[in-house]
């Protein structure tokens, strides 16, 4: 096996790990939408989405990735809130 099907069975592995990571997310947004519809709550939270990138950024080691990772970010917490607005409509 050379180093490129190497590096892609690894990355197959990564993205079978985070399927489960992101529907156990989902799983929780769900619970969050239904929180905020009982209780009247917006779904956009702006001071929560620049809490979250602040401290989940920290988690990167390699800094050159920071931005990258901040891309992921906003669009995980994009497709969550989506997700919380299908529920709630």
């Amino acid at each position: 096996m050379n180093g490129l099907e190497s590096a892609r069975e690894q990355i197959e592995d990564i993205d079978r790990q985070m399927a489960g990571l992101f529907e156990r997310r989902m799983k929780c947004a769900r619970a969050i939408a239904a929180y905020k519809k009982e209780n009247g709550l917006p779904i956009y939270d702006p001071a929560r989405e620049k809490s979250l990138e602040e401290k989940n950024e920290k988690y990167i080691e390699d800094g050159v990735l920071v931005p990258y990772y901040r891309d992921f970010l906003r669009s995980l917490i994009g497709i969550s809130k989506q997700y919380q607005n299908d529920i709630m409509s």
